[in-house]
């Protein structure tokens, strides 16, 4: 796509084209007809100076032009006869025969003239004047043009030259100028593509003199920005109140519960009791998954460079103390070090190894393999489970999207879909396929 900048510049560099040859073709033809018009001059003065009052003066010629006048050799004089022949009166001469034109003024009353542009038989443009001075006779002056068409082709080079610089001048100031005036628009570019990063950015600010719509555009663009950052603010701040909201009585009705189901002697009450934990154990897990996607929509977190070895061990060895499932961890010896979200590495890893516990039962084995190369970082989490079938990889990373088997089983439909947002956030890439183990493949793919 054409930038406004390019189209300017073209803009002006054909309008200053067009202005420029105009200009040129009105000099060049200026310039011409004073040219033509000075030697035209030339030929009238050879000729008062050449014709002859009275006659007998020209051996050769009819008694109305003399010999050429020393210091103007450069006009050519001659006779013309009503027939069509010519008499040289000049030692030099073009050897221009009569043509039409000639015989009509040689066959006009005394004093009609008439001006032409003509080829002399050696290939010479010359310039011819042809006088009526008796009845049946004219005299005609010729010059050559050699001279003028040098000027006028030297003319036409230099304009040329003086056109195209200036075509060239004008094109950089008009870059130049509109680029003054986008600076402006660039950061308002800048800015959203800040807040569809999820940051907050920097607002534009439009210069001293900038176009009164360029001046509408940044301060409407300041406006919704400030906006978002408001509603962003307040959504941070319902977060953190409904975490501790929700966190707070959980914990104390968690702690009750195990104190009763400690306390009962009951069987049927303990059983009742245990399972009533079990499912707010399940309620906080999804009330922790809820504010972890709720926190992805937040402003991006502080990127650290880290050795993502140890994230993912860290990872294995918080589900085996929470399950007391073993993950068959594989790492490369050297350290594999990038730029990344320390919280959102540990979503992805920790949901991934989450959701192979879940759907792949013990004795089922779960494998978490890290492998790099110089421009990205691959983390596969492989487990013996019952996978998921092709027709349904598609929308396992939605929000609340739950296989049918999967129904089942408990959970919220979140962990996948907050895998996808921190591997998005991280410019990366996830996708699913079939495992060795018979299960489910996990690879993440993020660029170093």
């Amino acid at each position: 796509m054409r930038s406004l900048r390019t189209t300017v510049a073209l803009i002006v560099a054909v309008a200053v084209a067009l202005s420029v040859v105009g200009l040129a073709v009105g000099v060049w033809f200026l310039t011409r007809s004073a040219l033509l018009g000075s030697v035209d001059s030339s030929l009238q003065s050879r000729l008062e100076a050449g014709i002859l009052l009275d006659p007998g003066e020209a051996e050769d010629a009819p008694p109305i032009v003399r010999p050429p006048i020393s210091g103007q050799p450069t006009v050519l004089v001659d006779a013309v006869l009503a027939d069509g022949e010519v008499f040289e009166v000049d030692r030099e001469s073009f050897d221009l025969p009569a043509d039409p034109e000639d015989i009509r003024i040689a066959e006009s009353p005394p004093g009609t003239q008439a001006y032409s542009t003509r080829v002399a038989p050696n290939g010479e443009r010359v310039r011819v004047l042809t006088v009526a001075v008796v009845e049946g006779a004219a005299a005609r002056a010729v010059r050559s043009l050699e001279e003028t068409n040098t000027i006028l082709v030297g003319l036409a080079s230099i304009l040329a030259v003086v056109g195209l610089a200036a075509v060239g001048v004008g094109a950089g100031i008009g870059v130049l100028a509109v680029r003054r005036s986008t600076i402006p628009l660039e950061e308002v570019a800048d800015a959203m593509r800040a807040l569809s990063r999820g940051e907050s950015g920097d607002s534009p600010e439009a210069r001293p003199g900038s176009p009164r719509e360029v001046v509408d555009v940044v301060e409407a663009t300041t406006a919704l920005q400030q906006s978002l950052r408001r509603s962003q603010e307040q959504q941070e701040q319902l977060v953190q109140d409904a975490g501790h909201e929700l966190r707070t009585p959980l914990a104390a009705l968690r702690a009750n519960v195990q104190f009763a189901a400690r306390t009962a002697t009951d069987a049927t009450t303990q059983e009742s009791l245990t399972a009533a934990q079990a499912e707010l154990d399940e309620l906080g897990r999804l009330v922790e998954e809820l504010l972890a996607l709720a926190a992805r929509d937040e402003p991006m977190r502080e990127v650290v460079e880290l050795d993502i070895r140890g994230a993912v061990t860290a990872a294995a060895e918080r589900l085996t103390r929470r399950t007391q499932r073993v993950v068959d961890v594989e790492v490369p010896r050297e350290p594999v070090l990038m730029r990344v979200d320390p919280v959102g590495l540990a979503e992805i890893v920790g949901n991934l190894l989450d959701n192979a516990a879940k759907f792949a039962p013990a004795p089922a084995p779960i494998v978490a393999e890290v492998r790099a190369t110089r421009d990205e970082a691959v983390i596969e989490v492989r487990d013996g489970g019952p996978g998921i079938p092709e027709s349904e990889r598609a929308t396992v990373f939605d929000r609340f999207h739950r296989t049918p088997d999967a129904r089942a089983i408990p959970g919220s439909g979140l962990g996948l879909s907050i895998v996808a947002s921190a591997v998005a956030d991280a410019r990366g890439t996830v996708t699913l396929g079939d495992a060795p183990e018979g299960g489910l493949l996990v690879r993440v793919t993020l660029p170093r």
